[in-house]
């Protein structure tokens, strides 16, 4: 009699166990469902989680590996391991971002259709706000905000690259533009001839004319040299390309000692890709949306836009800072990545908003 008693319990506990099994792979089919639906798969828990299951996982002598699914073994492991040494759980995934900072992420962006990530990360910067790329593009990616065309990686280095960044600093590039000018005659092409010294990033933009002949050409080469010595900047090397406008006379005028003109090859815009890219630049950001009636209506635009380039504007060959910062070195100011008040960041427009610069309000 007792054996039959003790073989009805045994049945009763299989019973028991496998319903209780059954449980057990219910819960965990319900945790593997959820890490699917969760981007980058991964599960990320904070201290008091962790905690939590190490107290559990103690009443299993810590015996977890067939169990546990919210992260790997081995990282149970390594959380028993670093209890019984006494070390504090570090915190794991990125710093949250103020909601101050992404507001004022969002608000960069809307107000500033063609920036990109790096263009607001450098507008950040001069904030003092410590903010990466890959944070940018994840605050405008929440909110379904495009972001602008980015370029591609740069290609191994070329004699010529190796020749630019052996002489940055004393390497001042040139090129004409021209825009178009609504007179009571009718249009009229006005053109414009700019300067870009290399290595400070600094422009020097000539007043423009209908009529670019050798004289004033060549005066415009005088004024660029008389400002060079004003901003304390050297030139050995001025680049141009092949345009007939770069005269003999022009050149005779960086022939001194220690100086010389470089032309550039036959159809290669890339070997002037400096001034290139600021005629691009000036064209898309400014005189692209303006309609010009005169050469002083031109001049004036042209120049604005000079200023806010040369004063205000982050640069990403100067590691995002503005000319005046990258000139005057990291800033003893520490970072900051939170704001007090929204209304501490102000704006200030140049050209009826067209170009803005934001900076921090005086205390």
């Amino acid at each position: 009699m007792r054996r039959w008693f003790n073989v009805i319990l045994h049945l009763l506990a299989e019973a028991g166990a496998a319903r209780r099994d059954a449980r057990v792979r219910f819960l965990q089919a319900q945790v593997e469902i959820l890490r699917r639906k969760l981007g980058g798969n991964r599960v990320i828990p904070s201290p008091d989680d962790r905690a939590q299951l190490l107290a559990l996982g103690q009443e299993l002598n810590h015996e977890v590996a067939d169990v546990i699914g919210i992260v790997r073994p081995q990282t149970y492991s390594r959380w028993v391991t670093e209890l019984q040494q006494g070390r504090r759980p570090k915190r794991v995934g990125r710093p949250k971002i103020v909601q101050n900072v992404r507001e004022l992420v969002l608000r960069l962006a809307r107000e500033n259709v063609g920036w990109g990530y790096r263009r607001i990360v450098g507008e950040l910067r001069k904030l003092r706000l410590q903010i990466g790329r890959s944070s940018v593009r994840r605050i405008l990616k929440d909110e379904g905000l495009t972001p602008s065309p980015t370029r591609r990686g740069r290609a191994g280095e070329t004699p010529w690259r190796k020749f630019i960044r052996l002489h940055v600093n004393t390497l001042v590039a040139c090129d004409f533009f021209t825009k178009s000018v609504i007179t009571p005659m009718g249009a009229r092409m006005a053109f414009s001839l700019a300067f870009i010294h290399v290595g400070s990033r600094k422009v020097f933009l000539s007043s423009p004319t209908y009529h670019p002949h050798e004289q004033w050409v060549q005066q415009q080469g005088r004024n660029m040299m008389m400002w060079l010595e004003e901003q304390g900047l050297s030139v050995r090397f001025l680049i141009h390309d092949r345009d007939t406008k770069f005269t003999t006379g022009f050149r005779r005028l960086f022939q001194g000692p220690g100086m010389r003109c470089l032309r550039t090859p036959l159809l290669a815009p890339d070997a002037n890709a400096f001034a290139e890219a600021w005629i691009g630049a000036i064209k898309r950001e400014c005189l692209n949306h303006f309609m010009c009636f005169s050469l002083g209506h031109l001049d004036h635009i042209s120049q604005e836009y000079v200023r806010f380039f040369n004063e205000h504007r982050p640069h990403q060959g100067l590691g995002n800072l503005t000319i005046p910062a990258a000139r005057a070195g990291p800033p003893e100011v520490p970072v900051r990545d939170d704001l007090a008040e929204p209304e501490q960041v102000r704006c200030k427009r140049i050209l009826g908003g067209l170009l803005r610069h934001y900076y921090r309000a005086a205390a």
